[in-house]
């Protein structure tokens, strides 16, 4: 929970990972706008805002991608 630093990433969205679809944006929530980020097989990368949100606990809101059936 503690601020990642100048990036974030979420080894559990790599592309090798058993997903579908196509990551359309990343928001952290608190912050304003969208973020920019890189997905490979390694996780979603995302560029974390100069400034943090809150003092406390951060959320990214991922959308786009589904889970496999």
């Amino acid at each position: 929970m503690a601020w990642p630093g100048e990036n974030a990433v979420v080894t559990s969205l790599g592309s090798s990972q058993n997903l579908k679809g196509k990551i359309g944006k990343v928001e952290l929530l608190g912050h304003k706008g969208a973020l920019n980020f890189t997905r490979d097989a390694q996780g979603l990368t995302v560029a974390m805002p100069a400034e943090k949100p809150c003092e406390h606990a951060f959320a990214l809101k991922v959308t786009g991608l589904k889970l496999k059936e």
